[in-house]
């Protein structure tokens, strides 16, 4: 009975931590503010940062092209 409260407990604690995420918004050169899902990787071999927009979409921009980035507030993904 103990095993399943706690298997229960620590399922219950996963699942909720998995659908956190961290927003971050990037400042283009021209003034555009782009919210992403999670923090943009960098691929310095082709120059290009990949993220998740607001709606979950993976998008790419030019590297050269961001001039800010900065972290957000934590969220539910849910």
């Amino acid at each position: 009975m103990q095993k399943s409260v706690l298997f229960t407990l620590f399922s219950l604690t996963v699942l909720m931590l998995t659908g956190c995420t961290t927003n971050w918004t990037m400042t283009t050169r021209t003034g555009q503010n782009i919210e992403t899902q999670g923090e943009p990787e960098v691929d310095a071999a082709t120059g290009l940062t990949k993220y998740a927009d607001a709606y979950g979409y993976h998008r790419v921009i030019k590297t050269s092209e961001i001039v800010k980035t900065t972290k957000g507030a934590t969220t539910l993904g849910w």
